[in-house]
């Protein structure tokens, strides 16, 4: 039968027990598929005591008002306690019976350890009214000159010797802390722009165990906070000053590289302002001299762009400044039917980059062609890209002959 009657089912529970004497509800649940509290009324305790076997455990629970009782004397018996040592020792959790630890110190009439007292009356220690070791910390401080043992002598030997430096110990570290504190607002002081990364190099510790943020620094220093964004944009500003003092003929592009950033950006007025935050004068006979070479190079890009075309056309038909939707391509080169977008560069100081290459990707949607050519003086490494369906080739000007093949004819 799949159900027994009652005094069955006790005796299974019984022989269980008798053989797991440390056996759990859930054992009893999952091994013999049946509900304790359901065959002894007051459940486990009253099954063990049937079975004749000492329970593991006190099945008495005890009230809230015990609990705080047993956390006070405990208190009371070690007052430099925290909360983790009361639950292990007592096993009874604090935080479940106060609202906080320090409302358990309060309830047990016993200082809280880190409630540190500004001001104290030595006469309350000669008269043995003070037995708290973070009084006795505040005493050490008050007299560096004296040896801890003396101190604590006086108190009666309420406290050992070890303590007595352990506590001298701790005070010297808040001694330090406060020194660190002073160093970090002075080199906020000092340069206001200053980073989180340079202050722990120079300080050698954390900002977090002495400041909650940099704000808070910054109010201590009694400057007005400069938050992450404006902080980076004006060392930006004063790296590129430094910079043009140190070479006050530096071009844009010179100064971009040098100082990793975009100058046009950086200042409102560009280069200019750079020039006049640094107090140097601008080089205005640079802008005739480039005004000059602009001529030059634009006659001598204009008879390449002339000669390569000339060439082309003794392999196909060929339109020269064919205007798009998003700028003008240099040549549409035609030949059975078939097209190609050509671009013409004349560049001698530098290779062809992805710039030039997306320059001909837009004109390939534009015109609806899937194959562009780029003529240069010398190709870069890579001289083909597959984009989608489109293709684009880099060639030199001595490979003209490869734009049929490239066109498939």
């Amino acid at each position: 039968m799949r159900y027994k009657d009652l005094n069955f089912q006790k005796e299974r529970i019984r022989k269980f027990l008798r053989k797991n004497p440390k056996a759990t509800w859930n054992d009893i649940r999952i091994k013999l598929h049946i509900h304790p509290e359901r065959i002894y009324k007051n459940g486990l305790s009253e099954a063990f005591k049937d079975a004749k076997v000492k329970p593991p455990r006190n099945f008495k629970r005890k009230t809230p008002e015990e609990n705080r009782n047993i956390i006070i004397n405990y208190i009371k018996k070690h007052p430099n306690t925290s909360s983790h040592k009361i639950l292990n020792n007592t096993k009874v959790n604090p935080s479940s019976f106060f609202n906080s630890i320090r409302k358990a110190f309060n309830a047990a009439e016993v200082i809280y350890p880190r409630d540190i007292k500004k001001t104290l009356n030595r006469d309350l220690v000669e008269k043995r009214q003070i037995n708290h070791p973070i009084i006795l910390k505040n005493i050490i401080e008050k007299n560096k000159k004296v040896n801890p043992k003396e101190i604590f002598k006086n108190i009666g030997g309420l406290y050992s010797e070890k303590n007595a430096i352990r506590l001298q110990n701790q005070q010297f570290r808040l001694i330090n802390k406060e020194n660190k504190k002073k160093e970090i607002i002075r080199l906020i002081k000092e340069d206001p722009l200053i980073t989180i990364p340079e202050i722990i190099e120079k300080t050698k510790t954390h900002l977090d165990y002495y400041f909650k943020n940099m704000e808070e620094i910054y109010n201590k220093a009694k400057i007005k906070f400069i938050n992450g964004h404006k902080k980076r944009t004006l060392r930006k500003k004063r790296l590129v000053i430094e910079y043009i003092r140190k070479n006050p003929l530096s071009t844009q592009k010179e100064i971009n590289k040098a100082c990793r950033t975009h100058i046009q950006e950086t200042f409102k007025n560009g280069i200019f302002e750079a020039y006049k935050k640094a107090d140097i004068k601008y080089p205005y006979e640079r802008l005739r001299l480039y005004g000059t070479a602009t001529k030059e190079i634009r006659k001598r890009s204009g008879d390449f762009e002339d000669s390569i075309s000339n060439k082309l056309q003794g392999y196909g038909k060929v339109n020269r400044l064919v205007k798009t939707k998003r700028g003008v391509a240099d040549i549409i080169f035609e030949r059975k039917n078939k097209k190609a977008i050509i671009e013409i560069k004349d560049y001698q100081a530098k290779d062809i980059s992805i710039s030039q290459v997306k320059q001909v990707l837009k004109y390939l949607e534009d015109c609806s062609c899937n194959l562009g050519v780029l003529i240069c003086h010398k190709k870069p490494k890579r001289d083909n890209f597959l984009i989608g369906e489109n293709k684009i080739f880099i060639i030199e000007e001595n490979e003209l002959d490869k734009i049929p093949l490239l066109m498939g004819l």
